[in-house]
């Protein structure tokens, strides 16, 4: 399948570390780590993928088995799609990149058939969310290039129900540091109801507003390390 090619918990302290050159370390660490990534790839479309040149557990477990092959070729369809046509560049990529890592994993149940049913409902999962980005409203903090420190909002709808995805504001792990798609992201989904001033978070202890043309945000801590706040614009 192709996949082309592949806070801390204050603002203050984030701006305070952007003063002394953690977020351009961070963003070099991020670099170095993403092409890693997407030169590790996964494995090829089946229109493309040989077979005879299977290496990897995946790629062998794909090839052996039809349905994680038909799931995997929609998978890649799909990123291709939703790749091509998301205004902030970069950011199918990057959420790519944070799939790959449970989707090589799931090979690793003894059981095989059990390992192929994980892998295909993952694929076949993945592919969902890719065919959501074709529709969902996408909102930004006034970048065109994405990379994972950035932060992106999504807002859709799915079975007749609203939704607010979150991902973005990448920070490697202070202890333990490697490049991305290591380290802490936030990347969550949280359901809207409809109120009369519009749509609004569910059960949801985060200040929040949420209108057709921007988002809102006071800061949302995702872990010990990241969060997100801001304003961020409507860009699709």
């Amino acid at each position: 399948m192709p996949y082309d090619g592949l806070i801390d918990s204050t603002l203050l302290m984030r701006k305070t570390m952007r003063k002394q050159g953690v977020v351009n370390m961070r963003r070099l660490v991020w670099c170095l780590g993403f092409v890693a990534a997407l030169v590790a790839g996964g494995p090829a479309n089946a229109a493309s993928f040989d077979c005879g040149k299977a290496k990897s557990k995946l790629e062998v477990l794909i090839c052996s088995t039809p349905a994680l092959n038909a799931a995997d070729e929609a998978m890649g369809q799909a990123y291709q799609a939703a790749n091509g046509s998301f205004p902030v560049k970069g950011f199918v990529r990057a959420s790519q990149a944070i799939f790959l890592v449970d989707y090589r994993a799931c090979v690793n149940d003894k059981a095989k058939d059990k390992g192929a049913a994980t892998c295909t409902g993952l694929a076949q999962r993945r592919t969902n969310e890719l065919q959501e980005l074709l529709t969902d409203k996408i909102y930004a903090d006034g970048i065109t290039a994405y990379t994972p420190e950035d932060a992106v909002l999504l807002v859709g709808e799915r079975a007749g129900k609203a939704y607010l995805k979150i991902f973005g504001s990448w920070m490697p792990d202070a202890y333990r540091p490697k490049p991305f798609p290591d380290g802490f992201i936030c990347n969550e989904e949280f359901p809207l109801v409809q109120s009369p001033g519009g749509l609004q978070l569910k059960d949801a202890d985060w200040e929040i507003k949420i209108s057709e043309m921007q988002i809102d945000a006071e800061f949302y801590s995702c872990s010990p390390r990241n969060g997100i706040s801001g304003t961020f614009k409507r860009v699709r």
